[in-house]
């Protein structure tokens, strides 16, 4: 009886560890969640998410609620070093890093990249 049930425990641990070693496979996504701050004044609640498809990344950004930025300030968002103007919400692929920033049109001036 008792080796009975070192064998049902044997088998709910393997369970339990190949659920966790599934949870935490590389298809698994992830998301971040920050508050950019503008570099005139107000802020951007912006999240993002990704996915690691095998050798690089694929993944969403978004807002997270209202913004308090001034009307001439825009986000920019940069791709494995590529700079470009972005919507506050949308998606990419085959990324292997990415980060965003608050910039100003009229001072001409950004916020670090997050």
């Amino acid at each position: 009886m008792l080796l009975d049930v070192a064998k049902k425990i044997g088998i709910t641990v393997a369970t339990i560890a190949g659920a966790s070693v599934l949870l935490a496979s590389p298809a698994s996504a992830a998301q971040q969640c920050g508050d950019l701050q503008g570099p005139e004044g107000g802020n951007l609640p912006l999240c993002k998410s990704w996915v690691w498809d095998g050798n690089d990344y694929d993944g969403k950004w978004w807002t997270n609620g209202p913004s308090a930025l001034p009307s001439h300030t825009y986000l920019q968002r940069r791709e494995d070093g590529v700079v470009k103007t972005s919507n506050y919400s949308g998606s990419y692929s085959d990324v292997s890093k990415i980060s965003f920033r608050l910039c100003d049109s009229l001072t001409r001036r950004c916020s670090g990249w997050w």
